[in-house]
């Protein structure tokens, strides 16, 4: 039987099946920690010396062969400096990396004015774009402010 845990990022974690240890949540954890440990460029025995956690069962965690406890945890997150929800989910998504990558393919697309305009709309989006009363864009009366006419 498997299990799902339901995120509002809308991400799922499939929970551990018990009658199959070190598959789902438990190893998944244990990829993360393993990543998270050589990320920092440490072993297993810097790691387990930081978080005071026995070498042996740091080992068990990392393969996903043991569950790990709330204290440990809070220790592991401690140690690799990483949040709890990083430990147990995984890392969120990057967008600012995203955003950056976005930038420099229009930029490649359309030169600089085309990133100068995408960041200006970008800017009305999040600010809001707001007309005067009255005047549309493009409209009778905007063309007439616009040319002295009225």
């Amino acid at each position: 039987m498997m299990l799902m845990m339901l995120r509002m990022d809308g991400r799922s974690t499939a929970l551990e099946d018990p009658e199959r240890p070190g598959e789902g949540l438990a190893g998944a954890f244990g990829s993360r920690l393993t990543e998270l440990r050589e990320d920092k460029g440490w072993k297993q025995r810097e790691l387990s010396r930081r978080a005071e956690i026995d070498p042996g069962r740091l080992s068990k965690l990392e393969r996903g062969v043991a569950r790990v406890s709330v204290p440990e945890l809070i220790r592991l997150s401690l140690a690799l400096g990483a949040g709890l929800d990083e430990l147990v989910f995984g890392a969120g998504v990057n967008l600012e990396k995203k955003w950056y990558r976005l930038f420099q393919e229009l930029e490649k697309a359309g030169g600089p004015q085309a990133v100068d305009f995408a960041t200006r709309w970008l800017q009305a989006l999040v600010v809001g774009y707001h007309q005067p009363t009255g005047v549309v864009p493009g409209g009778p009366r905007d063309v007439e402010e616009r040319h002295g006419t009225r």
